[in-house]
């Protein structure tokens, strides 16, 4: 990954804000992407959390801090659906899974980086895809902020995702928003 031209490489964690500071060094962004996820026991969804319960608001955070230190406004922060006010119209029976499993640790830390967030008054985009599949990449369905009509096996690729979130930078047209995208 070292090797490919226009990447610099920046070893650190962004729980560390000296880490991030480090990043924005001689090299200021337009927009910064957030894809973090919080790290669990196995690649189960439904395992034991193994970092701790704020992981992903602390780090938003300490980007966002630098953002501002550094003039950068928006940030575009991959979540999931069910995040925020999603969660109502996420099928019943998914949001009874994810409220009595493990997963519900993750989306307390989505809501948590949205509040707070929300809160700086930078310009944000928080990206709510649905199950994240592994197929080649196809046109997204954006979905309003509450996600209403979403099916319950919707799906999305990763690769669409990822195109989405650049796509998203790269605009304003989804500026001060939360959309459910799927496939």
């Amino acid at each position: 990954m070292e090797n490919l031209p226009g990447l610099k490489v920046v070893k650190g964690t962004p729980t560390e804000i000296a880490d991030v500071r480090a990043v924005f060094n001689n090299n200021i962004p337009d927009v910064v992407i957030v894809t973090l996820n919080a790290p669990r026991a196995t690649d189960s969804p439904f395992s034991a959390p193994i970092s701790p319960p704020r992981l992903m608001a602390d780090c938003n955070a300490n980007v966002a801090t630098v953002m501002k230190e550094n003039g950068v406004q928006k940030m575009v922060i991959l979540q999931a659906f069910g995040a925020g006010e999603s969660w109502n119209n996420m099928h019943s029976i998914l949001r009874l899974l994810m409220s009595k499993s493990n997963m519900i640790y993750q989306y307390n830390d989505h809501n948590d980086t949205e509040r707070e967030i929300r809160a700086t008054g930078l310009t944000y985009v928080f990206v709510r895809p649905s199950r994240l599949v592994e197929t080649h990449a196809t046109n997204v369905k954006v979905w309003p902020n509450h996600g209403r009509g979403v099916p319950l096996m919707a799906s999305t690729s990763r690769v669409s995702v990822a195109r989405w979130l650049v796509d998203a930078a790269e605009t304003n047209k989804w500026d001060n928003t939360a959309p459910v995208i799927t496939n």
